[in-house]
């Protein structure tokens, strides 16, 4: 009795090319749901920050109420000039108002903006002013506040006239946060360049007792006529250089011989500290000449209090020298070094990842001393070296920026790697081999030869825990609630060290659950890994958590439509 083999019959073409096909397409629409939940939530963080700006809400009511009594609801901003009309219980208007925010969030005052509301009658006549929030510190805003004159200083005048800056009140005491409130009403109705505090150019004949030929200046070049280089004008207000003295900060003109090695002099060109602190400051430099002809090199170790000496201004002058040094350090400092993740760096660390991908994908993987090897240059390289991981709180920064602008090419690199492999291989390359902490569960597991398998139903209860939290941390998200999503995941502590709490126990309880449970975390707890298995799972099949991931997603677009 014989008995005959038939071939395996080769799969038909057309069949072939439809499940290669059908595959593509449910990797596509995998990608592409993910694209769609980074996008709602960049447009609904666009809205959440449009609507802080520019809606009134029921605390800016309660405001309105103090001055027109008779106001009920609130309309939306209207017009050109955003302005929300004040509704009766008919529905009639009875004023109008309108808060300094988003155009006054640039004015910072001794320490941050402050948003103000304004309130008008029926014929466009500022009826009162009240705070709505400030920034600042809570002594200076509380100064203001309790001023009798300052909120009151705008009645009575007309909407068209507050882009005007004029010459606002200022509180004593409180200078630079009343000033800036002042500024911000000015700049809400109009006015530019109310965030420049020392807004104006330098005067070409002020700068010619240092250099008595100066013509123009170019960059921080002052030229003769012929363009010949005298010397160099540093600016602190144009360095980003602002030292406090008494009450605000001081705008130091330092001039420079060509050679850039000697102070020629230095001048005030304006402060915002208080009078007379400021004239004496101001006349000690210009007739004292402290800095006149000292070494570039000796300015630079100057102790406060040893050079400008000014009786009565020790504070302000102290100030103006710590202004000097800190010019002369930027000026002086050389070129920016070469960003860490360019060069050879950035080299190694591509290498890194291709070498992930290329064990991955190939017949590598199955070799348990190759993982094992790899698996220890993960965690020395990917880890602890590089800091390379992706996860939650890069993917939701990314999705609210709405932009992946300015992000190290390495890591890049590494995200594209984990998001389009799976898809387009069916293989999570990134959890089985490129993640730190992966990596390192894997060789901590290698510890203890006796495992400890879940019962079914507790390992079916914590296998949905990862999808929780995903789905908790981008609830949060898009309610805009300000919780620092890199303390949901442990990836944070590879990079930065033992600092935030919630990440080094979810560090150290994941490894120390990896010892009896593979891969603990990977299984129970990682959200990004619970993405990253989606975009794996039965390649070219639809399954239940292809309808539900889109319900979800579609869930969250329809949520935008709603007021």
């Amino acid at each position: 009795m014989s008995c005959t083999s038939h071939p395996t019959k080769a799969p038909r073409p057309a069949a072939e090319a439809g499940r290669r096909a059908k595959r593509a397409l449910v990797a596509g629409y995998r990608l592409g749901l993910l694209a769609a939940a980074f996008f709602s939530l960049h447009f609904a963080s666009l809205r959440r920050d449009a609507g802080k700006d520019a809606a009134l809400d029921a605390r800016a009511l309660a405001a309105v109420k103090i001055f027109l009594p008779a106001a009920e609801t609130l309309g939306p901003p209207d017009g050109d000039d955003r302005v929300s009309a004040m509704l009766d219980a008919a529905g009639e208007p009875v004023g109008w108002a309108a808060q300094t925010f988003p155009e006054a969030r640039p004015v910072t005052g001794y320490a941050g903006p402050s948003n103000l509301l304004v309130v008008f009658d029926r014929t466009r006549r500022v009826a009162g002013v009240s705070l709505l929030e400030s920034a600042d510190t809570s002594g200076h805003v509380a100064k203001v506040v309790a001023s009798p004159g300052f909120l009151s200083q705008w009645n009575g005048r007309p909407q068209a006239s507050l882009g005007a800056p004029g010459s606002p009140v200022v509180v004593s005491g409180a200078s630079l946060t009343s000033e800036a409130m002042a500024r911000g009403v000015a700049a809400r109705f109009g006015a530019t360049g109310m965030d420049q505090w020392f807004p104006g150019e330098v005067a070409i004949e002020s700068l010619r007792p240092w250099f008595p030929e100066a013509a123009s200046l170019a960059g921080t070049g002052v030229l003769a006529a012929d363009g010949t280089v005298l010397g160099t004008l540093l600016r602190a207000s144009r360095m980003g250089v602002s030292a406090r003295g008494f009450q605000g900060a001081q705008d130091v003109l330092l001039a420079l011989d060509p050679a850039g090695r000697t102070i020629v002099g230095a001048a005030l060109q304006g402060s915002r500290d208080n009078e007379p602190y400021t004239s004496d400051v101001r006349d000690g430099l210009r007739f004292d000449q402290p800095f006149a002809g000292m070494p570039v090199a000796d300015a630079l170790g100057i102790e406060a209090g040893t050079t400008l000496l000014v009786s009565g201004a020790s504070r302000t002058a102290e100030a103006v020298e710590e202004t000097v040094k800190e010019m002369l350090r930027r000026h002086l400092a050389p070129p920016p070094a070469e960003p860490p993740w360019l060069g050879w760096r950035a080299g190694a660390a591509l290498a890194w990842i291709a070498a992930g991908l290329v064990i991955g994908l190939g017949p590598w993987r199955g070799r348990k001393r190759v993982r094992t090897i790899f698996a220890a240059t993960s965690v020395l390289a990917g880890g602890l070296w590089l800091g390379l991981m992706t996860g939650q709180d890069q993917w939701i920064k990314w999705s609210m920026r709405g932009s992946a602008a300015g992000t190290a090419l390495p890591l890049l690199a590494l995200t594209a790697a984990a998001l389009l492999i799976p898809a387009a291989f069916g293989r999570n390359v990134y959890c089985a081999q490129l993640c730190p902490h992966g990596a390192a569960q894997q060789l901590v597991g290698q510890l203890r030869k006796r495992r400890v398998a879940l019962p079914p139903k507790l390992h079916r209860a914590l296998s949905a825990m990862p999808w929780l939290t995903l789905a908790l941390l981008w609830l949060l998200a898009f309610l805009g609630s300000g919780f620092p999503f890199a303390n949901a995941e442990p990836f944070e502590v590879w990079s930065t060290g033992f600092v935030a709490l919630l990440p080094v126990a979810i560090f150290a309880g994941g490894l120390i659950a990896a010892t009896f449970l593979p891969q603990a975390y990977c299984h129970y707890g990682c959200p990004t890994g619970a993405v990253l298995k989606f975009l794996a799972s039965s390649p070219g099949r639809w399954t239940r958590r292809d309808a539900v991931a889109g319900g979800v997603v579609a869930l969250a677009w329809l949520s935008l439509l709603l007021p």
